[in-house]
């Protein structure tokens, strides 16, 4: 019986740890290090529009996540945007959001529909407002250095730098699963210790 108990606290302990270890992966495109002083705004993207070239890791993406800055009263302002294949340009994503549902000097998130076999592609990710207005809108950051497999586009012109953004998978992820078994099993280990010195 004791036995029967055992295997199947490990059974729920592994169900658990499964369960939980399904996350929504983030992938930097920026470098983490940059200190957030020195990240620097677009400026409210009016008539411009953004294009970051990046390289997804992920056999799939379900959203991207970026950090914007809102400005003045945007509640009849949207945010659109678009995920293309960099070779051809094709657009295999896009979606919009009202800009007053975004949190200020915060990441958000870009949803669409899940893309699938990306890994190691070139993709480009595209973002711009309407209606466009020079004192409302949406003003997202990006680092002054510019990562490897990246390049950065506003109003048309590549500039120097990387947009602070990342991309989101929706996965089973083994190092949080492992992470989950082995504080588990600390947990149990510390608790049976306690049992025997006050036994």
């Amino acid at each position: 019986m004791k036995k029967v108990r055992r295997i199947l606290g490990i059974i729920i302990v592994l169900v658990f740890a499964y369960w939980y270890a399904h996350i929504a992966k983030m992938n930097m495109i920026y470098d983490k290090s940059v200190d957030n002083s020195e990240y620097i705004s677009m400026g409210i993207l009016e008539d411009q529009r953004v294009e970051q070239k990046f390289v997804c890791i992920e056999e799939k993406m379900d959203g991207i996540y970026a950090k914007c800055q809102v400005v003045g009263d945007v509640t009849d302002v949207k945010v659109r945007y678009s995920i293309a294949e960099a070779s051809s340009r094709k657009v295999v994503a896009e979606g919009s959001c009202p800009a007053v549902e975004l949190k200020p000097s915060k990441f958000n998130k870009l949803s669409f529909d899940t893309i699938e076999g990306c890994k190691d592609r070139e993709y480009i990710l595209a973002v711009w407002s309407d209606p466009v207005s020079p004192r409302k809108g949406v003003s997202f950051y990006y680092q002054p250095e510019t990562e490897e497999g990246t390049a950065l586009t506003i109003g048309g012109s590549e500039i120097k730098g990387t947009m602070i953004m990342r991309t989101v998978t929706d996965r089973f992820d083994m190092e949080t699963f492992c992470v989950v078994i082995i504080f588990i099993g600390f947990i149990a280990a510390f608790m049976k210790i306690l049992y025997k010195l006050f036994e």
